[in-house]
């Protein structure tokens, strides 16, 4: 909860919200319990994935390596419209990032202003390459609750060893422009949160870092650690420093030091909208692979989330969710943030 201002997130509480939101809770407890599916609420969390392009080439992510298997597109006002004019009522908290940078879309302040409109707490993530003065003074207008400014190195050189193609001096005189606007507008949001992916290369620079967060003025620093897929990226990535790993590595095995167990709540909590108007269960699901539905498809978002496909997946997460594939690598319930 270290990346979420909670008196914001109160903010947006609604007595039918609170009643879906314990519905929906009560539907996955009682699936969990009796291992039948029963959905009695609609999401309460939702992602919104604005684009699935990018500007960077960062080598641990499917769009900058070029594991992305999805086509490449961006989210328009339309289907972002409907996704919101379905779920908004319900919802407490969008998240307005998955693969890809945000504000490569040219709509996506006014997508923060549709949300906002129906008071949902609304967060974006980006690598900071867009912050001219223009765009940093329509994000403070926006309304937008918090965002996350990826910086993975104090240095130049630390900075592009995983940020291939990114300019930190850019990224730096970006967040300036954004705590200047917020003054200037007399704003408190958006919550300005510098995250810092802790890696084998860059460990050792984290008091720089926590010095460049107090010179620029943000909000506070996230210290994260570095998810991989194998292996062989463990041996590259992760940092020396045991505390910072989230895996276990031993003699060639890799898995997470707390991997979930039981069913996990969030095929009856949260969904996720990709840039095309796919639906599919989750952050981790990165190139469609357990569609659900799609919006671009006249389907509304709480027909599809009542849809045979989304039952399918959430009868599979009762009875064997080792089974699942994109469940494997999943950080639910670690500790990500230091």
């Amino acid at each position: 909860m270290k990346e979420i201002p909670v008196s914001r997130l109160l903010s947006t509480i609604t007595a039918r919200r609170l009643l879906n939101a314990g519905r929906a809770l009560a539907g996955f407890l009682t699936s969990a319990a009796t291992k039948r599916t029963f959905v009695w609420g609609r999401p309460f969390i939702m992602t919104v994935e604005p684009t699935n392009l990018c500007n960077l080439k960062c080598p641990l992510c499917v769009t900058g390596n070029g594991k992305m298997t999805r086509r490449a597109g961006k989210m328009t006002l339309a289907t972002f419209k409907q996704a919101i004019d379905s779920a908004g009522d319900f919802l407490f908290y969008l998240l307005l990032y998955q693969q890809g940078e945000p504000f490569l879309n040219d709509d996506v302040l006014e997508f923060v202003r549709y949300a906002k409109r129906k008071r949902i707490f609304v967060t974006t993530s980006s690598n900071g390459h867009y912050f001219g003065e223009e765009t940093a003074k329509g994000t403070v207008a926006s309304g937008l609750d918090s965002l996350i400014i990826s910086v993975d190195g104090a240095t130049q050189t630390g900075y592009e060893t995983y940020r291939v193609g990114g300019e930190l001096s850019k990224v730096k005189n970006g967040i300036r422009n954004l705590v200047a606007e917020k003054k200037r507008q007399g704003s408190k949001t958006p919550f300005i949160y510098l995250q810092f992916i802790t890696m084998r290369h860059n460990e050792g620079e984290l008091k720089a870092m926590r010095e460049m967060a107090a010179r620029l003025g943000v909000d506070k620093l996230l210290v994260k650690s570095v998810q991989v897929e194998t292996a062989e990226e463990a041996e590259r990535w992760l940092p020396e420093n045991e505390s910072l790993r989230r895996y276990w590595l031993k003699d060639g095995n890799l898995r997470p030091k707390r991997a979930g167990k039981g069913p996990c709540p969030r095929p009856w909590t949260s969904t996720l909208v990709n840039w095309n108007g796919e639906v599919v269960p989750c952050c981790f699901d990165k190139n469609a692979s357990h569609p659900t539905g799609n919006l671009t498809k006249s389907e509304a978002l709480t027909t599809v989330w009542k849809s045979k496909d989304y039952a399918e997946f959430r009868n599979q997460m009762l009875a064997n969710r080792d089974a699942i594939d994109i469940c494997s690598n999943c950080s639910q319930g670690l500790r990500l943030y230091r």
